[in-house]
């Protein structure tokens, strides 16, 4: 009886034993509490969800100088309009045409706004603003021809003022029974030098009118040099028309003057 019990009485001992010799151990102890410290799980975070961000625009710096160069040439179209309004020289039906075509213009010009902010490509707000230059290009050529040509009208009705007093005069004369025809051989031809003048200069400002809103290069090129052949022609022909007058004033002073 007491056999079997000294082993398990010696079982309990050297248990005891390890414990204690266990407890000393600094390693050991350490072993033990980290077998007996429940385990913690680290449990992954929750996925956060990026708040939703509209795609970066990569033209926003083009689009934004080509936003300000339309707004700059919109205001130079509106500042040839108003030397439209206050022009002297133009009559009042030229600037009605020109009104139109300002509004025309404008209407091209918000439409190149347009076209940019929905723009999505650098090319596109390119051709844009190229529209926009070529716009006011043509707001400021119509405005040269179309002055240049009243210009013309103008000094062509003066001098068939001049011709209409001459030729007053020469009838009186023929009335009185002188030959005048050293004096109305010059004024006829003065009067198809003005015909042709004035017939030059509404063909100009027809073809300066006749500019679209959103002109392509060709058009303002065709345009110019159209317009341009036209009041050169009307420039010579009134050169002429001076020389007629100049030659019919000195026939009628020769004819006024007595014999000596």
């Amino acid at each position: 009886m007491t056999r079997w019990i000294r082993p398990a009485t010696a079982g309990v001992a050297f248990l005891l034993t390890c414990g204690v010799v266990g407890a000393g151990d600094p390693a050991f102890a350490a072993s033990a509490k980290a077998h007996t410290k429940p385990a913690t799980h680290s449990h992954p975070a929750p996925h956060s969800h990026p708040a939703s961000h509209k795609p970066v625009d990569k033209l926003a710096g083009m689009r934004k100088g080509a936003a300000k160069a339309l707004a700059a040439d919109a205001a130079r179209v509106r500042r040839v309009a108003a030397a439209e309004a206050a022009s002297t020289m133009l009559p009042a039906e030229d600037k009605s045409a020109l009104a139109t075509a300002t509004t025309a213009d404008l209407a091209a010009l918000a439409a190149d706004g347009t076209a940019v902010a929905a723009a999505t490509s650098a090319k596109s707000i390119q051709a844009a603003t190229r529209s926009g230059v070529r716009t006011v290009q043509g707001a400021d050529l119509q405005f040269r021809l179309v002055t240049a040509a009243a210009r013309t009208q103008q000094t062509a009705a003066g001098m068939a003022t001049s011709g209409d007093d001459l030729s007053a005069q020469a009838a009186t004369l023929q009335a009185a029974g002188t030959d005048v025809s050293t004096v109305s051989t010059p004024l006829a031809d003065l009067a198809t030098q003005l015909d042709h003048a004035s017939a030059c200069a509404a063909s100009a400002a027809s073809t300066a009118l006749a500019i679209p809103a959103a002109p392509s290069a060709t058009q303002l090129r065709a345009a110019q040099a159209g317009a341009r052949a036209d009041l050169d022609a009307a420039e010579l022909a009134l050169t002429s028309a001076e020389q007629d007058i100049s030659t019919a004033t000195a026939a009628l002073t020769a004819l006024q003057t007595p014999a000596p």
